[in-house]
């Protein structure tokens, strides 16, 4: 419903007009003229009702973009691995408070357009302040615009709101997705391959054995080790490790899937170091309760954080354009330059498919030489 209100300003009254209808966000517009202000409330009314019609699933007008989400965490998002979680909850999130209030029936492609904008234009939050964006003097130079976000991310929040109404329509509360009007984000190229050098994996290794974090250097020889996750490898528990069997079993994975990988030769000799001061440390806390983490915080009830200490290590050590993500790149590349297959490097890394380690192949070139060469002396 309608409601105007009379305001009285310098220039002789006005009239504020708000337009109210569940499912679609508050309409308000001044006027100078009554008869113009009534007019225009009556048109938007008009309108707003109308649109009621745009979808054949009567639901659509009443039901929002938040009931979809509410359903959406209650049924589909819980089952989701944690890693998983971390990364579309906040997709789902800006949708919330973009989108949130509005009845399906009201959300154009041409909306979902200009959010895409917007969200682009406003590029990526996290980018880091430097020392030459701030400034070395004490009148500070304005800083660097942010870093824009990148074509995957951007297809990361169409494809999380393209999901949401999936669920809608197959749950019945709408006929058609108006994600088929909005262009498809395609052509990502998501195949960085930054791995250590000789030289820069000893200064690595240096830097943290060297830090004040006495998990660093045990976390990234794991991640060396195995080419598994950071989050895989903090979530481990003293349960997880078998070294009886030379094996760590890795639960919360990006696909959900649970898989163990070998625990052998100097990766062992310092997870067993690990777990002595592990049970030392518990055992001052007086075993509390919860799952005992291999890696722990002070108080044992979490795993500990190590990004400050890891972005300090990397730095002292001189490493540039180098993520923790990266040492498992790094796992792999060594893999395949020691004549790994592909299929045991996916096997290793845990992917389902062979199309995400396709991109070290290159790296394995001289062994495919062998194997073709051996073939043909066989054959000629």
């Amino acid at each position: 419903m309608a409601t105007i209100q009379k305001r009285e300003g310098r220039k002789g009254p006005s009239y504020r007009v708000m337009v109210r209808m569940k499912g679609f966000p508050d309409q308000v517009r001044s006027f100078k003229r009554l008869t113009d202000a009534k007019q225009w409330a009556s048109d938007t009314e008009s309108g707003i009702r109308k649109g009621e019609f745009k979808n054949v699933i009567r639901t659509a007008a009443s039901k929002t973009l938040q009931d979809v989400i509410d359903r959406f965490r209650k049924e589909v998002f819980i089952h989701r691995a944690e890693s998983t979680k971390r990364a579309e909850g906040s997709f789902v999130a800006y949708w919330e408070k973009s989108l949130g209030s509005y009845a399906l029936a009201y959300i154009t492609a041409d909306m979902i357009s200009d959010k895409l904008a917007e969200l682009a234009a406003a590029g990526d939050g996290r980018r880091k302040a430097t020392d030459e964006d701030e400034g070395t003097s004490t009148t500070k130079a304005p800083k660097a615009p942010p870093k824009p976000k990148s074509r995957k991310t951007m297809k990361h929040y169409r494809d999380t709101l393209a999901v949401l109404f999936k669920y809608a329509i197959q749950w019945g509360w709408t006929a058609s997705s108006p994600l088929e009007g909005v262009n498809r984000i395609t052509k990502i190229r998501n195949e960085r391959i930054r791995y250590l050098s000789d030289a820069e994996r000893k200064r690595l290794l240096e830097a943290c054995k060297a830090s004040d974090n006495e998990h660093l250097y045990p976390v990234v020889v794991f991640a060396l080790s195995t080419g598994a996750r950071k989050n895989e490898i903090l979530g481990l528990t003293l349960a997880d490790l078998d070294l009886d069997r030379d094996t760590a079993v890795l639960r919360d994975t990006k696909n959900g899937d649970t898989r163990a990988v070998p625990v052998v030769h100097h990766l062992r000799d310092v997870l067993e170091a690990q777990i002595d001061k592990v049970k030392d440390t518990y055992k001052e806390l007086g075993s509390p309760p919860g799952p005992r983490w291999l890696f722990p915080r002070r108080d044992g009830k979490a795993p500990i954080d190590i990004r400050a200490a890891w972005e300090n290590a990397r730095d002292a050590a001189e490493i540039a354009d180098f993520r923790f993500h990266d040492l498992r790149h790094s796992t792999a590349s060594y893999l395949a330059m020691n004549g790994a297959s592909l299929v045991e490097i996916a096997e290793i890394l845990g992917h389902r498919t062979l199309q995400m380690v396709r991109r070290y192949a290159h790296l394995s070139e001289s062994h495919v030489k062998g194997v073709v060469k051996e073939l043909n002396e066989k054959l000629f």
